[in-house]
């Protein structure tokens, strides 16, 4: 028997675990990508869900999704189910959907509240948009109502975009509020409104779509789409970066860069990441070939051939071009099951068919989501096999899945 066995049996069940996943962690090589358990473990997995991701915000929606009083948004991640509702005073709150009664779910999906209440469709307990009890039928007279109201859930609304935390204890967000406005704000998302938006569920570990998501190693070989139009990560990048700087400067527009993300976030602050990246020359924005989709967005008058990327905590990336942006929420659904949405902006003003034609405002993300989901799926097979072994990561390149990854680890090792 050896000591590591021996250690095992003398533990508690959840110690027993914590150490297996200690060792893991342990075990991990610099620079190298994660041991298979990580992808394929259960346990872990609930881990992840209940004390890593927790504490982080989710970019649910922007604002526009729900226009008038009643109208609500349905938000799953893992199991459990938010609504997001506008009330009668324009504010938007959020819920647990989960009736007091028995715990039945509320809303399935999406929709308004008629009558201003939404309705348990189980036992019909009735809520407002408050989410204050209105109506228990059959209840005794001397049951009190005020205090089975929905479970409130902290809610911040930021340019425009909904961010909820299931924690009850949820990281600041001051330093991303900040970098949100000195950002997004330059292409006036608090004015834009959704145009489209879809959904693709991957056949994989979050933690392999997130990897993917932060790296454009793959991009040459996996999105030829993209690598037309985005100069990152070519040998002209340095030249074209200066264009983009002078381009925006011309028009008097300066759009912050910021790096608190992954073990960089500020001590008890949601993390905060922001920079610009040039497009290939002559293209303005990300199409087909370059050419514009839309009418320009915020400060800008004209394009600086250039692009931001923000991010907020380790699940919503956002990209925004002179003339739309896209919002990237990704959720864990199961062990084997994660969920991106595509949310595209564009100007609040912009009518479809007028100003932009859906299709090609959206094929850039539909085409790259879809080749995305392949490769992340090849990938979670590739690491079920019996001869995955960690590999090396190509630096500087896969700098930021280092860094994922690296974060991740100091986190699961916190919680444990």
């Amino acid at each position: 028997m050896n000591e590591m066995t021996r250690i095992e049996q003398a533990l508690p069940p959840d110690a027993t675990a914590n150490a297996s996943i200690g060792a893991l962690l342990a075990k991990h090589r610099k620079n190298y990508s994660l041991q298979p358990e990580f992808y394929l473990s259960e346990e872990i997995y609930r881990l992840d869900v209940d004390k890593v991701l927790m504490p982080h915000w989710q970019c649910v929606n922007h604002v526009s999704a729900i226009p008038n009083a009643g109208d609500y948004l349905v938000f799953e991640y893992d199991r459990e189910s938010v609504i997001v509702v506008r009330g009668a005073d324009n504010e938007i709150r959020s819920f647990a959907n989960v009736c007091r009664h028995r715990g039945s779910r509320i809303c399935d999906t999406s929709g308004h509240a008629r009558g201003g209440m939404l309705i348990c469709p189980y036992h019909a307990w009735s809520y407002g948009l408050d989410g204050s009890l209105a109506h228990a039928r059959m209840m005794p007279r001397d049951f009190d109502k005020r205090g089975f109201g929905l479970k409130p859930l902290p809610t911040k609304v930021v340019q425009g975009l909904i961010f909820v935390s299931l924690s009850d204890n949820p990281l600041a967000f001051d330093d991303s509020e900040e970098n949100i406005n000195a950002t997004l704000g330059v292409y006036g998302w608090a004015n834009a409104r959704v145009a489209h938006q879809s959904s693709v569920v991957f056949s994989a570990n979050w933690k392999l779509a997130l990897e993917n998501q932060v790296e454009c190693y793959h991009c040459a070989p996996s999105h030829p789409e993209f690598s037309v139009v985005h100069g990152q990560s070519t040998a002209s990048e340095k030249k074209l970066i200066a264009e983009m700087e002078a381009k925006a400067a011309a028009q008097g527009i300066h759009v912050a860069t910021r790096d608190h993300w992954a073990l960089a976030a500020l001590e008890g602050q949601e993390q905060a990441y922001s920079n610009r990246y040039p497009m290939t020359a002559n293209a303005c924005t990300a199409s087909k070939d370059g050419s514009p989709l839309a009418p320009m967005m915020g400060d800008f008058k004209s394009y600086d051939n250039g692009m931001v990327v923000c991010y907020i905590g380790p699940m919503n990336h956002c990209l925004s071009y002179g003339d739309y942006g896209a919002i990237f929420r990704y959720t864990p659904k199961s062990l084997f099951e994660t969920e991106l949405a595509v949310i595209w902006l564009v100007r609040g003003e912009a009518v479809e068919g007028k100003d932009y034609d859906r299709d090609e405002l959206t094929w850039m993300w539909r085409v790259t989501a879809g080749a995305d989901k392949k490769i992340v799926e090849d990938n979670q097979r590739g690491v079920s096999s019996r001869f995955y072994t960690p590999g090396p990561y190509a630096l500087p390149i896969e700098e930021k899945t280092v860094r994922f990854t690296e974060w991740y680890m100091s986190a699961l090792a916190a919680a444990l």
